[in-house]
């Protein structure tokens, strides 16, 4: 099952965009590497990267927020942490072998759903914010 970016998911911000289609290709790589059957240190590798990449991302995003004082900035900032928290819960256990590489898909899949409705909802009020004070 490949996951597309589709025009509607854009916020209008080129930074953020080029990450979230970033973001999407990686949850991508991790799902064709669980269905092609990959070793296991290869779906670790995919699933760190996502890890580190949507913290990078996260970091990006919050810093526009804090430099142009967007009033849901904390809010924001909890859903990414919780976010991350479960990125870095489904990499330990995959880790130490308590989900296997089908449970890792569906958490992707999960992520996925997160992720477009965290694009559609809170980036778009923080981009619609956003976008008249950005230069």
């Amino acid at each position: 099952m490949a996951l597309e970016w589709t025009p509607e998911m854009s916020v209008g911000i080129g930074e953020i965009d080029v990450q979230h289609r970033k973001l999407i290709r990686k949850l991508n790589e991790i799902n064709e590497a669980v269905e092609k059957g990959a070793s296991k240190e290869e779906i670790a590798r995919a699933i760190r990267f996502l890890e580190v990449y949507s913290d990078e991302h996260f970091k990006a995003e919050e810093a526009y927020m804090l430099s142009y004082k967007y009033r849901d900035y904390e809010d924001h900032r909890n859903v990414h942490a919780r976010f991350m928290k479960e990125t870095a819960a489904v990499r330990e256990k995959f880790d130490s072998g308590e989900i296997a590489p089908a449970e890792v898909s569906d958490a992707v899949k999960y992520q996925y759903d997160w992720f477009v409705n965290h694009m559609a909802s809170s980036d778009a009020r923080m981009a619609t914010f956003l976008r008249g004070k950005i230069r």
